[in-house]
């Protein structure tokens, strides 16, 4: 987390309370340099300029996934990510392999998520199986996250977030030197560059005038749909302004004077977007005795911009930021823990296929736009 200009209180957003998952913490208070391109971090890990948003071949559509045992969440996350076109290019071209753990995964070695996934991709694109397993993530789950237990249904929102956290970290444990943890370097593995994207939280002092920026890293953002029809209406009340008031004023430090609490307005805007944006549209709820499913359609297109939510948000000064679609993740079902997962990705070819588990069936992008979704995976236009 960055802050300036000391904005304390009600001015820094709670962790994970925004909207985002964020990665914060510990980061030096200096100014960012950035717009909507991204950090600029010397000597990074993964220069972003290497990174390909384009499937290096034409290839049929990847193989189906064979269910371990309530696996479906993970199937359909590890869908969506092997048909996103940078991380694909990534792996095709064995750029994981650097990756690999001493003696191999189960082999001695600790896990390598970012290797297995890439393992992963290169037999799934291959073309050769009908159906491939996904054994190393199951026998695995707990080093991706300690809270998930094997045979149990488990959040694909989550699971998406932890197995990009593992890859990311183990990108950063192979680099020498190691960055601190946290620090703008450590943001620049591949992982990141592609998925990661910054926040900006700022407060306004309806007393002294004077703005407080508080700055996180996010790998997904997540959207209020209780009264939203749309993506494009949840993201607009997502950076609309929040006046702190009566209880919950604004503890203000600046001005000269004593601190004092005051009128304040709260705005949080995507400062640094990423080349993969994913959103989670919030289908679940917290209700008497566990946690309901807001179970009502919301639009989604196939072409995203998100150039009103912008730090920036002139388009003439920073340019339109617009995303395409290529993956849809489904939830069937009226509880987190149960129900069942499957996607829609979008193939090399151009064409939408519905991967639900082994099974694996083209479709028409009409029946794509027309699904409850729960995760939703765009790639950034023009880059």
């Amino acid at each position: 987390m960055i802050v300036l200009d000391s904005a304390k209180g009600d001015g820094s957003p709670a962790a994970n309370g925004d909207g985002t998952s964020a990665r914060a913490g510990g980061k030096s208070a200096s100014s960012p340099k950035a717009g909507s391109r991204g950090v600029v971090v010397a000597d990074a890990l993964y220069p972003r300029e290497h990174i390909r948003m384009e499937w290096p071949t034409v290839r049929k559509v990847g193989s189906g996934l064979a269910n371990l045992g309530n696996t479906c969440f993970m199937n359909a996350v590890m869908q969506c990510l092997t048909h996103t076109p940078a991380l694909a290019a990534f792996c095709l071209d064995g750029e994981h392999r650097r990756f690999r753990p001493k003696g191999g995964n189960g082999g001695g070695g600790s896990f390598s998520a970012i290797y297995e996934m890439g393992e992963h991709v290169c037999r799934a694109l291959a073309g050769e199986r009908r159906v491939v397993s996904p054994s190393a993530f199951v026998k695995n789950l707990r080093s991706i996250s300690k809270t998930f237990r094997k045979g149990r249904q488990e959040d694909a929102h989550e699971f998406a977030r932890c197995l990009l956290d593992a890859m990311h970290e183990k990108c950063v444990e192979h680099a020498r030197p190691k960055p601190p943890k946290n620090s703008p370097r450590a943001e620049t593995t591949f992982v990141f560059q592609v998925f990661g994207g910054r926040l900006r939280s700022q407060v306004t002092c309806k007393t002294c005038g004077r703005k407080s920026d508080t700055f996180d890293s996010f790998m997904d953002l997540s959207l209020d749909i209780a009264k939203a029809k749309s993506v494009e209406a949840a993201l607009k009340r997502y950076v609309a302004v929040e006046v702190l008031d009566g209880s919950n004023k604004y503890k203000c430090e600046m001005g000269g004077g004593k601190p004092h609490m005051t009128r304040a307005t709260k705005q949080f805007t995507i400062d640094a977007a990423p080349l993969v944006l994913t959103v989670q549209l919030k289908r679940f709820e917290y209700v008497p005795f566990g946690r309901g499913k807001l179970t009502q359609f919301v639009e989604y297109p196939t072409s995203l911009d998100i150039t009103g939510a912008m730090s920036d948000a002139n388009p003439k000064a920073r340019g339109v930021e617009k995303y395409s679609l290529f993956a849809v993740l489904v939830h069937a079902g009226g509880s987190m823990h149960s129900g069942h997962y499957y996607c829609y990705v979008k193939a090399a070819t151009g064409v939408w296929y519905e991967m639900d588990d082994e099974g694996v069936s083209a479709t028409s992008e009409r029946t794509a736009l027309n699904q409850k979704a729960y995760l939703l995976f765009y790639a950034r236009e023009g880059t």
